[in-house]
């Protein structure tokens, strides 16, 4: 059944035909990272102002609060202060990939939630962190390079600090740091890296079933699939290491990726109702 109506597509004109299997595919690629249409909708919404998660006054907070007032006491010293928030928050809270805590490729929770779930990642440690610095006074906000989150103030920055932030939450909405965006391929590689290689490889084998000849050279689809498997790997080898990328891999694994699917694009794009 499937096949058959990607069978059916292909008597599609070009024009038409090329787009809407693009769109099959992002549609596939939203189902396999985000399952769940509900959760990513609220992650869209938290990061349209992720300084609005920073809750000083949540409830689910009061018993790291009390926490940390035990251990600040007599210290004046900020860096001191700062240090000690985190490593509260990372004894806290435990970290765990979004995958394995939320079911979705990427989540950005509130402190309650966090609170509850008892394990987060970056996102959500940095969330936690930043409402404890509120409440004692600091004036905390989000940042991220695309691939890690941490928090900065006047007085520096914790969880983690990146090399360069990216994008950074002000008052009046997301501050993008243009230079920061130099990072955006290898956090898209790290993101890789991390996410169940089982449902990277469902994404390749629809791209593959949707753009793949199916009647005329099936040589150059299996050499097309071996390429697109081949870049996976690659670029999830290139992105094992946050801190320390593997640039020449995450650049080898894109360009076989772009070589294989512009060659069955074009191949694609050139299937005639005649070939059937």
């Amino acid at each position: 059944m499937i096949g058959k109506k990607i069978f059916n597509l292909n008597q599609l004109a070009w024009p038409i035909r090329w787009p809407t299997k693009w769109l099959i595919f992002a549609l596939a690629t939203l189902a396999v990272c985000f399952p769940s249409p509900a959760m990513f909708v609220r992650h869209i919404q938290h990061w349209r102002n992720p300084n609005a998660l920073i809750e000083p006054d949540a409830l689910s907070l009061i018993p790291m609060k009390k926490m940390l007032e035990t251990q600040l006491q007599g210290v004046t010293n900020k860096g001191l202060i700062m240090m000690t928030v985190e490593r509260l928050v990372y004894e806290q809270v435990p970290y765990d990939w979004d995958w394995n805590t939320w079911g979705t490729a990427d989540y950005l929770p509130t402190v309650t939630e966090v609170i509850d779930m008892g394990r987060e990642d970056c996102d959500g440690r940095a969330v936690v962190a930043a409402s404890l610095l509120k409440h004692l006074g600091y004036d905390a906000k989000i940042v991220t390079d695309f691939s890690h989150v941490w928090v900065k103030t006047k007085s520096g920055e914790l969880m983690g600090p990146g090399d360069q932030s990216a994008i950074e939450a002000t008052g009046d909405g997301l501050k993008i740091n243009w230079l920061g965006l130099i990072y955006l391929t290898s956090a898209v590689s790290y993101g890789v890296a991390v996410f169940p290689l089982a449902r990277e490889m469902i994404l390749i084998v629809v791209l593959w079933s949707l753009f793949r000849h199916h009647r005329k050279g099936f040589l150059y689809d299996v050499i097309a699939l071996g390429m697109l498997v081949g870049a996976l790997f690659l670029f999830r080898q290139g992105g094992q290491n946050y801190r320390e990328p593997v640039l020449g891999l995450q650049w080898a694994g894109l360009a076989a990726f772009f070589v294989a699917v512009s060659v069955m694009v074009v191949r694609s794009m050139h299937w005639k109702v005649s070939d059937k």
